[in-house]
């Protein structure tokens, strides 16, 4: 007796699972590529100050400009803060931008963020049910 294992039984539905899972793997790469590359710049309400944020996270380059030395330090320090809060939010624009490029929606980034996706959803945009234990089997 012999058993067939081929498309449409479980060793389709196995490498077919293996293939979305390569997939997401690529992609989580890919997206983890351009952040990594990311760079970003914020700038003071008053254009005095640049900031850029790379893509860890980390200041990086900042650009005073000489009219800016006239300014006593309380307010200095003020604009710098309001440069990296820039810099800062603008990252945090692109990331997710980047992250609605990957996962393909907003629901599910909003979902990600908030920690409520789980792989059964992640899966699931693809038409895949992880918790039908039969799935490929049938015929």
């Amino acid at each position: 007796m012999s058993t067939s294992w081929g498309y449409g039984g479980a060793g389709g539905a196995m490498e077919n699972l293996l293939r979305q899972a390569q997939e997401q793997q690529r992609r989580l790469a890919e997206f983890q590529q351009q952040r990594a590359e990311l760079r970003v710049t914020g700038e003071s309400p008053d254009g005095l100050v640049r900031v850029t944020v790379d893509g860890d996270m980390k200041v990086g380059d900042i650009d005073v400009n000489a009219r800016a030395m006239r300014l006593d330090s309380y307010t200095l320090a003020e604009s710098l803060q309001a440069a990296i809060d820039a810099a800062y939010a603008t990252f945090a624009e692109r990331q997710q931008e980047l992250m609605t490029e990957m996962l393909g929606g907003s629901d599910l980034v909003r979902r990600a963020q908030a920690g409520n996706l789980t792989p059964e959803d992640w899966f699931r945009q693809f038409g895949v049910d992880l918790t039908d234990p039969t799935r490929g089997l049938r015929r």
